[in-house]
Formats: C-alpha cells, structure tokens, sequence
C-alpha cells in the first residue's frame, strides 16, 4: 500500500481539448460537391475528447476537473459555464473556439471536421500554469487529444514528466494526428506511450501508429516501449473493447440492445456505462496501489 486513496476518493484530472460539435446524420456516402443532402438528425454540443471525459466524471459524481480552455465567444461561454467546480480551470483565450462538424455514417461510423480555433496556442507552459494548485499527488491525470493540440507538441514528453514528477498517475488518449500517421507522428505517439501507465487508442489508430494487421499484433508491437505495469486499452467501437497488460489479452464484446423506446434504450445504456466506468475507476485504483 502507497497511500493511493480509493477510487471513490482518488481525484482525475483530465487535461486537453474543449470545443463545440455540432454532430449530424446519417448518410450512406459522402455528397457530391455542390450538392445539399438532408438529415435526419443533429446535436450541437460540448466536445473534444478531454471535455467529453470530464462530463461524464461529472454525471458520475467522481472527483474530477477539466483542464483546458475556450475562445472568447458565445460557444467559449458554454463550455465554461458547464466547468465550473472547483477542480476545473479554464481559461479563455482571445482566439475563437474551436468547432468540430460529426458527420455519422449508417452502420455507426463516423469523421469529424474540425478547426484549432483556440486550440492552436495550448502549450506546455499554459498547463504547466494551470496546473500549479492541482492537488496532482496520487491523482490520476488523463491527457486527452494531445495530436488535437499542436501548441503541446513539441513538449509533451517533458510534460507528461512534469506530472509523474509530481506524483501523479498518467493516462493518454491522444485521437488521431491531423497529418495521418507521418514518422513525427509515430515518434511522438511512442514516446507519449512511454511515459503512460494507462493507454487509450482504438482500432484504427492503434493499426495505424503500429502498421499491423490486427489489434492483438498491434498490441504486442507497442508492448516493448510500455511501462512494466501500464495498461493498453483499445477502443473497438460496435465490437466493443479489448485491453493488454502483462502480455494478456482479454476483450470485452458490445452487447446489442433492442428496445422500441428511443429514450428508456438510451438511460438503460447510459447506466450500463455509469456502472462500467465505475468498475474502471475501482480497477485504476487497486492498480496503483500494487
């Protein structure tokens, strides 16, 4: 035993992206240009993968804060009035706030087309500063959508230092480089994975950092730049999920669910996610403290 409080008490601090998406659908193909296709369907909301994590913190009651930014507009003000305990620190910025478009694909794929806005300036030395009062000992610290953050780039490794210097636990979900999986690319996502005890990618990226053909093979490819004790957790979307960690494989397969009520299907899964997050959050903990 460290002297890591349990999971109930152990605070994360998620640290990244905060934007607005407007996320709409579906389509079977994308449109000729020059061309209008109407949907079905739309939803303007918070996002960025750091802000979407730190929401459902939120709804799970779990200490928690958001360490990002926003421009200064109307969708800045959104998003920082949503994040506005006492563990989040977001600052507006004189850029505008970045706005991704979600376009959703029949079967449940999706893009997205995004603009950096405010994003473009979030270096290491604007986290370095926010983070100055977070209590980041024995907290685990999340760093999500680092490639999303071309300002963070160039000093990520030293940063995702700082925090283990400071005692934290680390995890990153660094999405997908803007440029595609370029050799700068694939060095820093390496080096990243290095410094993390909990690494989160899903199946096209982790095939694409590793050029493997499958998830497992990709999973062995990263295994020997992974800490001794770290966890890679891969995202599989409708198939589910699957996660290595001292050379075992297990997956975790999506189970479908059928219900003629749009709304009672969407709170029976929202729970079902509560409870396995739940089961995370206790899992992260009993890790750190072996």
């Amino acid at each position: 035993m460290n002297g890591t409080p349990p999971a109930t008490n152990r605070p994360i601090c998620v640290i990244g992206n905060a934007n607005l998406d407007l996320v709409t659908g579906s389509i079977d193909d994308w449109p000729e240009w020059g061309t209008e296709v109407f949907l079905e369907k739309s939803d303007f909301r918070i996002g960025g993968s750091a802000a979407n994590t730190a929401l459902v913190l939120q709804r799970l009651n779990h200490p928690s804060g958001l360490v990002s930014a926003t421009g200064s507009d109307a969708a800045g003000a959104m998003i920082t009035h949503q994040f506005a305990g006492p563990l989040d620190r977001i600052a507006a910025r004189p850029e505008p706030t970045s706005i991704s478009v979600g376009v959703l694909r029949k079967g449940g794929e999706r893009s997205f087309l995004s603009t950096n806005g405010h994003l473009d300036n979030l270096d290491a030395a604007f986290f370095a500063d926010a983070l100055k009062r977070w209590p980041l000992v024995n907290a685990l610290t999340l760093v999500s959508g680092g490639f999303a953050l071309p300002g963070l780039e160039a000093d990520h490794t030293e940063f995702l230092e700082m925090l283990l210097s400071r005692g934290a636990s680390i995890a990153i979900d660094p999405g997908w480089p803007g440029h595609g999986w370029t050799e700068a690319a694939i060095a820093d996502a390496r080096a990243w994975i290095g410094c993390a005890d909990h690494i989160l990618l899903n199946d096209k990226e982790i095939l694409g950092l590793t050029g493997e053909g499958t998830v497992h093979a990709a999973c062995r490819a990263l295994a020997p730049i992974m800490r001794a004790n770290a966890a890679l957790v891969v995202k599989r979307g409708p198939e589910g999920a699957a996660c290595y960690r001292h050379r075992n494989f297990i997956t975790e397969h999506a189970r479908a669910r059928r219900d003629r009520h749009g709304g009672r299907r969407r709170r029976l899964q929202r729970g079902l996610s509560e409870r396995r997050c739940r089961r995370g959050l206790r899992a992260c903990s009993v890790e750190a403290r072996h």
